[in-house]
Order: structure tokens, then sequence, then C-alpha cells
């Protein structure tokens, strides 16, 4: 199976809103000001932040979505079953539906991939408004998404003890300062970007010469052992600019501003790990607060390097 790949860039607004990396409106740098200013907090003020410790992704929307939605949560079963039926059919794979938002032309659908290979990823299910019809037979996906959360996924299992020890670095941080990751809800709900936990994500944007027999092994038997997917990992063709990893944490306490020592000492430890997997690294620290209807973090106030790190 040929698959055309490409690397989903926040230009492209629909894309944007899928995966919450939309930009800073005018209101929201106002409302950024206003706290920095020492002013009321910004989720208070003007109902466009929550905290992430309790947003679950309640308020995130697409555009012109409303009419849809409402359509598919009267359909549930029908857009559950349609999405369902498409991704096992085309990715040999069972997923759990958690989430679906309203879009244009239909409903934007959250889902979990289920068994050894984990993943979170979106659908798009036509609804047809006029009609008031759930359009299963035409179901689809945004171009490569799907595909590079799989690899993604993949490259977890590969890279296995890499990965706990990346895991187990993270986890540190939450107990020595006063910063926290997002919650699983939210994650669940509307954070559809491929291998997740609440501290990062990982993302392939390419189909890497050194994953893609392993990708062609799981689809061609999904059931495949662990054991064998490692051993068709081509190792000496990886790139890491093809896998990104976003880490991402925020500040515990409401009031707080992203703290400078915090953030170069989680930066410090990134570049200095040496068994940490390959691949091209990303560090933000934010404050406390994640803008509603899109899920993203980024504010005027939030930390992060000019240059990735990266890992051969």
């Amino acid at each position: 199976m040929k698959f055309r790949w490409v690397i989903l860039v926040c230009g492209v607004s629909f894309a944007m809103l899928m995966s919450g990396c939309l930009g800073v409106t005018d209101k929201q740098q106002s409302v950024s000001k206003k706290k920095e200013a020492g002013q009321s907090n910004p989720d208070r003020s003007e109902g466009m932040y929550e905290s992430v410790l309790t947003y679950t992704g309640d308020g995130y929307d697409l555009p012109g979505g409303e009419k849809t939605e409402k359509i598919a949560k009267e359909h549930k079963a029908e857009v559950v079953k349609a999405t369902k039926d498409y991704i096992k059919k085309t990715y040999k794979t069972d997923i759990e539906v958690h989430n679906m938002v309203g879009n244009k032309d239909g409903v934007t659908v959250f889902f979990e991939s289920k068994g050894n290979l984990h993943f979170y990823s979106t659908a798009i299910v036509p609804i047809n408004v006029k009609e008031e019809k759930v359009i299963s037979s035409g179901v689809w996906t945004l171009e490569g998404e799907v595909e590079g959360a799989i690899c993604a996924a993949l490259y977890t299992l590969v890279k296995e003890e890499e990965f706990n020890e990346l895991d187990q670095l993270l986890q540190t941080f939450p107990s020595q300062y006063p910063i926290a990751g997002r919650t699983m809800h939210s994650i669940e709900n509307v954070r559809g970007k491929g291998h997740i936990t609440p501290y990062y994500f990982i993302q392939a944007t390419h189909l890497d010469e050194a994953i893609r027999p392993v990708y062609n092994l799981y689809l061609n038997d999904p059931d495949t052992s662990i054991e064998k997917l490692k051993q068709a990992y081509l190792s000496d063709k990886f790139d890491p600019e093809f896998f990104t990893v976003s880490i991402h944490f925020f500040m515990k306490e409401k009031d707080a501003q992203p703290d400078r020592e915090i953030f170069d000492e989680i930066v410090t430890a990134v570049e200095t790990n040496q068994d940490l997997p390959a691949g091209t690294y990303s560090v933000y620290l934010h404050d406390h607060y994640v803008i509603k209807n899109n899920a993203a973090a980024f504010k005027d106030n939030s930390l992060s390097r000019s240059d990735y790190i990266r890992k051969d």
C-alpha cells in the first residue's frame, strides 16, 4: 500500500485546529498580558482558559460544527461503528472512540488504539446536515496522520528501553518542581497526535526507511510479535528528523509564570542523557492554563528553545 507523506504544519488551518497548534489570537494575547501585569486570572476573567489540572477537552470546538456535532451525537453508535470499521479495514487496528467534535462537513472522531500498539489519532465521518444522515461509507483521515501515529507507536516498541528511560526521566520533574503535565482525559478526548503521555508526544513525520519494514510487517500481520517487529527495524537507516518528541510541562500553581530555571534544568537533563531514544526533541514550559477551544498551551509567556535537541 502506498501513502504520500506530509508534515502537518500549523499553517494548514484545519489540521491546525485538529492538533491544537493554533496561534494565540489578539484577545488571548491581551488576556496573557493582563496576567503578566498581575491582573485577574484569564480563566476567571475571560472564560477562555482552564486549569491544566482539570481540563478534559470540554469547550474544544471546530469551525461550523454545531449542527454536525448534534447530529453525530444523536447517531453516536453509527459514527462509532463507521470509524472502527474504517480503521480496522485500512490500518488493521482495533480502536476505542473517546470523543466526537463537529466540524463544517461532519464530525472529527478522536480514538485510541487497542492492543500492543498504542497511539491516538482522529478520523472524519461526513454528515449530510439537510438529511441529518451519517455517511458511513465516506470516512477518511488527514493525509499521513494515522500512518505517522502508527509509526510513532512502532518506534516506541522498537526502542522500548530508551522510551522507558525517557518516561522515568520526565516523571522525576513533577516530584522535584511545582510543574505538571496534561490530564489523561484531555489526551483521550482532544489530543489525537500519535504516541502520547502526560508529558510528551511523539510523531513520525515521514515513513522513515528504518521503520518502513516494521510498518509493513504490522499492516500485513497486526499480531506479529514485538520481538519480530524489533528484528525488522533497520537502525542504520534511521533519520532523527523524521521522529519528533515534543515535551510539554505546565506550572502547577495558578498564578505562577513559567520558571526559566526549571525550564533550563529540563533542557539540560534531556540534552545530557545519552540513553534517550534518538529523535528531534523540543522542550516547552507553559503557565498553568490551557486554551479551552483548541487545547493549545502556547501563549506569549511560554518558554521554549529556539533550536531543537537532536539525538542520533
